[in-house]
């Protein structure tokens, strides 16, 4: 079982949060902050495995605090769960070395999917996203994508996974993750949460302000 420090500065959150998390024995939850200082403190205290933190809260934020979290515990996973999906917030989550962020609003399936990915030790980041894309053709000639590549490369944008990729577009996982790979070796990225920011960067896709 996986321990974890719960941070949110409204009670109705946390409280909804510890419903989903109890519906799995994955976690045990061992402190729970309403703000930044007592979120670190917390950490120190209880040497959690996770931190599933809120974004914006009174007192130093999660991503203020994560550098030295990290340097302290390098083993900690650090999940931020918030109701802004600003890309700017996305990519400084990145610079610091934050290993998930997760909106509001998921389904609660996917908040514990999400955290059972991380501590297994992926990278991931669901930012929403629209649809005010770049053409295909553009996208092609910079990154010399096929059209089947460019397919799966929006659908790992949505956050798909390999099986709902194969599923939607009637291809075995194995050619997804063919396809994946390749897509990772002409972004130069390592993985998907960062092929994504990749695509936020370049404007082939544009997070929702």
């Amino acid at each position: 079982m996986h321990r974890l420090v719960l941070a949110d500065d409204h009670q109705i959150v946390r409280d909804g949060l510890k419903l989903i998390l109890s519906s799995t024995n994955d976690y045990e939850i061992v402190g729970e902050a309403s703000n930044g200082k007592e979120l670190v403190k917390l950490v120190h205290e209880t040497k959690p495995d996770i931190v599933l933190s809120d974004l914006k809260m009174p007192g130093p934020s999660v991503i203020e605090s994560c550098i030295n979290l990290k340097a302290t515990f390098p083993d900690l996973k650090i999940v931020v769960l918030t109701a802004f999906d600003e890309s700017e917030d996305i990519y400084r989550a990145v610079d610091v070395g934050i290993d998930g962020y997760l909106m509001k609003d998921t389904d609660p399936k996917q908040i514990l999917n999400t955290l059972n990915m991380i501590m297994l030790g992926y990278s991931l980041f669901q930012p929403k996203i629209d649809r005010q894309r770049k053409q295909h053709a553009t996208i092609a000639d910079d990154l010399h994508m096929t059209e089947r590549e460019l397919e799966v490369f929006e659908l790992i944008i949505d956050n798909l996974s390999n099986a709902e990729i194969a599923e939607k577009l009637f291809i075995s996982e194995a050619t997804v993750k063919t396809h994946v790979s390749s897509i990772l070796r002409k972004t130069g990225q390592p993985n998907r949460s960062q092929a994504v920011l990749f695509a936020l960067k370049k404007g082939y896709v544009k997070a929702n302000s």
